[in-house]
């Protein structure tokens, strides 16, 4: 029996120790690996992250433009805006305040902060809103990386663990002082250091280098991903933008936000305060532009005081510089401009200046040609066979003497009389009407049967006139290039620029920078890290301009500057560099006055620059845009462009033909979206 008991005993004790030698197994070996893993989790503090550090934005010469810098901002514990009755209670017993005095604390350092910072309140609720937001992502993004739920050092009030958010960026040295000397008054709230984006010269190419904008919440949570912005960026995935995040909303920082944008960074601790992890956030591309912010600068000067206007004079206009060797644009300069540095509290009055200091003329303003389209016309003439260079033909100063309200010149308008016999060098130079419009109908022949059919000059014209440029974007990748319309039912108006043709400042440069190379000028290339699409020359590829043909073009546009008669004559004429090109007058109707153009290249003999002036509603264009052109070209060459200097330049200080950097004399504010 005693034997029978014992047995059963240690029977029993042996299941149990074979448990637990089971149960240690499966611990131990197993599992092990499972929970060591989470037993060194609850031994870290909860992971914060490292802001995001853009990448900086150059000029050709090295000249930084755009770049993040240092600042104070005003940020906020979470649990301060949320103010849930736990919080509250426990706050104010170790405040040793009432929780109805802490309450009513916060509930004043709202204005308070709204009156020193000078931003509306509505606008500190929202951001505040922003906050919670962005602390839901946080919460859901720590959770993906982890498997759980866990408490985020940003939903924590905490000044050795916490994470504050920021709620006012880059704040004045008065508001730092006031804030920092009365900690009792503003609950919940301390100054921390930050980066900010800072645009050193910003009232300078304001339009090209762009600005920044909070992300919005469609663009968080849309459901179609053209539209997400998060569509590129899987869940977890370091560079995806949280509510708050600033994301490029114009100019280069939105067409090459995917460059600059960098990644956060990682740091964690454990609880005794040793750094367990601290990955270093991941500094977005520079960008290096062919834009030379010197020579912006100072045709935004010409366009700001124009040399043939009453001092004082506000035009708005474009002007554009190409460099004809390489296709880098050099100047991208739009008037009436804004500053960038203080856009958001400028936008209610940019926003209702009739002006439109908001529109990149350059590249996103349609205007109707003018005679600057007879480049277009004279090409299409002489590789079509409608004319030879020595084709004369008759301006008896209107088209048709029975209907002389019609298709007439220039010179019938302002004289009474024609030019008479007249060949193409004599009727460029001249900016002869009459004798486009019959190289439009002579284009508008059928070679077989000889009748004319207007709808094929139309169909020739235009073919040409896409082939040079015109009609669709060059591709630079600014947003909002307009791709601008060749679209007019009779050649004879398109022959002169007139109708529904319209076209952008840089497209025009674009068309007189190929004719002064015979069409080799390469794509156009503003930013260096993404050249020119090759796609876009091959038309020109698959039926070249013939050499001799474009030099007869290019004698006209010779004769237009530097012989007495041509229409830029008098007021473009340079002793110093030759210049040769055209002006234009383009008829806008509603009785404003007519447009005013001038574009060309220089030097003249061996072509470098390419360029482009429009004043709207400046009347002729040798009078109002010949000058302005003129002083650009004399600007291009104090900079150096007509020795031997070299496409690139090495790095360099800021010019001093620079206006100053912005020097904090305004508050800076990020702009808003």
């Amino acid at each position: 029996m005693y034997a029978t008991r014992l047995k059963a005993v240690l029977a029993v004790l042996a299941g149990l120790v074979l448990f637990l030698l089971v149960g240690l197994f499966r611990l131990q070996v197993l599992r092990g690996k499972e929970y060591r893993n989470e037993a060194v989790e609850h031994l870290k503090r909860p992971p914060g992250f490292h802001p995001t550090i853009r990448g900086t934005i150059y000029d050709r010469n090295g000249i930084a433009l755009a770049q993040d810098a240092g600042a104070f901002d005003v940020a906020i514990y979470f649990p301060f805006i949320e103010m849930d009755d736990e919080f509250v209670a426990q706050t104010a017993a170790s405040w040793k305040i009432s929780p109805d005095e802490l309450r009513l604390r916060v509930h004043k350092m709202w204005p308070e902060l709204a009156h020193l910072t000078n931003m509306p309140l509505a606008e500190l609720e929202r951001r505040a809103e922003t906050i919670r937001q962005r602390v839901d992502v946080i919460r859901r993004t720590v959770a993906e990386r982890h498997g759980r739920r866990i408490t985020v050092r940003e939903e924590t009030y905490d000044l050795q663990t916490g994470m504050p958010h920021p709620l006012v960026q880059d704040i004045d040295p008065e508001a730092y002082q006031k804030i920092s000397s009365r900690p009792g008054d503003f609950p919940g709230l301390v100054l921390l250091e930050s980066r900010r984006r800072e645009y050193l010269y910003g009232g300078v190419a304001p339009h090209v280098v762009g600005r920044l904008g909070e992300v919005s919440s469609d663009e968080l949570n849309s459901d179609d991903s053209e539209r997400n912005i998060n569509a590129p960026y899987g869940p977890g995935h370091l560079k995806r933008y949280w509510p708050g995040d600033l994301v490029g909303r114009s100019g280069v920082e939105a067409c090459s936000e995917d460059l600059l944008r960098g990644e956060r960074g990682v740091c964690q601790t454990g609880l005794d305060g040793s750094s367990l992890e601290d990955i270093a956030p991941v500094p977005g591309r520079d960008i290096h532009l062919t834009l030379d912010i010197a020579l912006q600068a100072d045709v935004e000067r010409l366009l700001d005081a124009p040399p043939a206007l009453p001092a004082g004079t506000r035009i708005s206009g474009a002007a554009v510089v190409l460099d004809c060797t390489t296709g880098e644009v050099l100047v991208l300069a739009s008037a009436p401009r804004l500053n960038v540095n203080y856009y958001a509290a400028d936008f209610p009055d940019l926003l209702r200046d009739p002006a439109g200091p908001l529109v990149h003329r350059a590249v996103a303003g349609r205007y109707p040609l003018g005679s600057i389209f007879k480049a277009v016309t004279a090409t299409t003439a002489l590789h079509e066979g409608a004319i030879t260079p020595d084709t004369s033909l008759t301006c008896d100063g209107m088209l048709d003497p029975e209907r002389p309200d019609r298709f007439r010149c220039h010179v019938y308008l302002s004289q009474g009389r024609g030019h008479g016999p007249i060949e193409l060098h004599e009727a460029i130079k001249r900016s002869c009407n009459v004798f486009f419009y019959k190289v439009a109908e002579l284009l508008s022949l059928d070679p077989v049967t000889h009748r004319r059919d207007l709808r094929r000059g139309r169909d020739v014209l235009t073919a040409w006139a896409r082939r040079l440029g015109l009609g669709r974007a060059t591709g630079i990748g600014l947003a909002g290039e307009a791709d601008g319309s060749v679209k007019v039912d009779d050649p004879r108006n398109l022959a002169v620029g007139q109708g529904e043709l319209l076209v952008t400042p840089l497209q025009a440069a674009q068309v007189y920078g190929l004719v002064a190379t015979d069409g080799r000028m390469p794509p156009l290339t503003l930013i260096r890290e993404r050249p020119g699409n090759p796609s876009v020359r091959d038309d020109l590829r698959q039926r070249p301009l013939n050499p001799v043909y474009m030099q007869a073009i290019r004698d006209g546009f010779d004769a237009v500057v530097n012989e007495p008669g041509g229409t830029g004559y008098s007021t473009v004429r340079l002793e110093e560099v030759r210049i040769a090109g055209k002006t234009g007058t383009a008829q806008v109707g509603e009785g404003k006055d007519d447009h005013a153009w001038f574009v060309g290249y220089a030097p003249a003999d061996h072509p470098r620059l390419a360029f482009s002036v429009i004043v709207e509603h400046g009347g002729h264009g040798g009078e109002t845009a010949g000058p302005i052109a003129r002083e650009i070209v004399k600007a291009c060459l104090a900079h150096g462009y007509f020795g031997d200097r070299p496409a690139t330049v090495i790095t360099q200080p800021p010019p001093e033909s620079l206006p100053a950097p912005a020097d904090g004399s305004r508050p800076h504010r990020e702009p808003l979206g």
